[in-house]
């Protein structure tokens, strides 16, 4: 079994992570750290966590502890992941990664010198729509791969959230539209991107956007349009087009919001296909993660993923105008 220890106590690894890990076949989550020392004792309490830490470097000192999952703060990232790569853990970073290519750079290298397995938390890809998708492309079924248009959105009201905060790494490109921008580049097979466009709405600091567009071309001729808003009715949306036909993917990146389904169109019509809500993505990506870790095979997002994913983020926000940080 791979020992997990949780760095913070957000409302994502208590939704998400934990009852994965707590369901996982190869996994469980023995630990919790947090600088308050009520707060992690109870979060433990909460969610039948064995031990609880006063701090994240008591955590990242256990021996017991195999592995963490960084689910902090955007701007944290790269800090915590040197850290706990140094400290000899393997790491499952919540998404984005880092805040720029160059961090990544330097967390795939300190990771590599630890020799520790590190993967970005990007959890659609393991849901079975996407094996299925995967499936219908390998099948040439919609022909020679043309256009891929992707949304994700929702409405973030609350003016104090940390999404919101330039110094964490606030923005709705970091939030959502990373996985736009990450499923377009799995569709193309990590073929490189030559050409980036952008245009976004800032808050007034110029730092944070609250909706981004973008047009992405591709080396094989494959273009790539999004949106993504913190600013518009909740939404997401995939649909990857050929020469042939195309496939909608009404749900591709938090299938769990609604019933999986996709509309294949090809050559012989139209079809519908609902594929089962009831398989946990997220006990998939840990019980993946584990394997890696045990059999130490290459995570399903690479280290190079990660660093391509965020050197068009780079240029993304480059494009539309982005003020620099202060």
């Amino acid at each position: 079994m791979l020992n997990w220890g949780i760095l913070g106590t957000a409302h994502i690894a208590e939704t998400q992570l934990i009852p994965a890990l707590h369901a996982a076949s190869n996994a469980r989550v023995v630990g919790v750290a947090s600088r308050n020392r009520d707060k992690a004792q109870e979060y433990a309490k909460r969610n039948r966590i064995l031990h609880s830490y006063d701090s994240y470097e008591q955590l990242l000192a256990d021996p017991d502890i195999d592995a963490v999952y960084i689910p902090l703060p955007n701007g944290m990232h790269a800090y915590w992941t040197l850290q706990a790569a140094r400290a000899g853990k393997h790491v499952l970073c919540e998404k984005p990664a880092a805040l720029n290519a160059a961090e990544m750079r330097e967390m795939a290298t300190v990771c590599q010198e630890n020799g520790v397995v590190f993967m970005e938390a990007f959890m659609y890809p393991f849901h079975p729509q996407w094996d299925r998708i995967e499936q219908l492309l390998a099948e040439n079924r919609i022909g020679d791969l043309k256009i891929v248009n992707a949304s994700f959105s929702f409405t973030l009201k609350n003016t104090a959230d940390i999404r919101w905060d330039p110094l964490m790494g606030g923005g709705a490109l970091y939030d959502v539209g990373c996985y736009c921008v990450h499923v377009a580049r799995n569709v193309a097979k990590g073929e490189p991107v030559t050409q980036v466009q952008a245009a976004a709405q800032f808050r007034a600091d110029g730092m944070v956007d609250e909706s981004l567009v973008g047009n992405l071309r591709f080396a094989n001729g494959m273009l790539a349009h999004f949106d993504c808003s913190f600013a518009a009715v909740e939404r997401q949306f995939v649909e990857i087009v050929g020469s042939k036909g195309s496939v909608q993917v009404l749900f591709p990146f938090r299938p769990d919001k609604g019933t999986p389904t996709l509309l294949i169109r090809d050559e012989s019509g139209e079809t519908r296909e609902t594929l089962s809500s009831e398989v946990n993505m997220y006990t998939r990506q840990v019980e993946h993660f584990a394997e890696c870790v045990w059999l130490k095979q290459t995570p399903r997002i690479t280290l190079h993923d990660s660093i391509q994913n965020l050197e068009i983020i780079d240029a993304l926000y480059k494009a539309a105008g982005r003020k620099n940080k202060i």
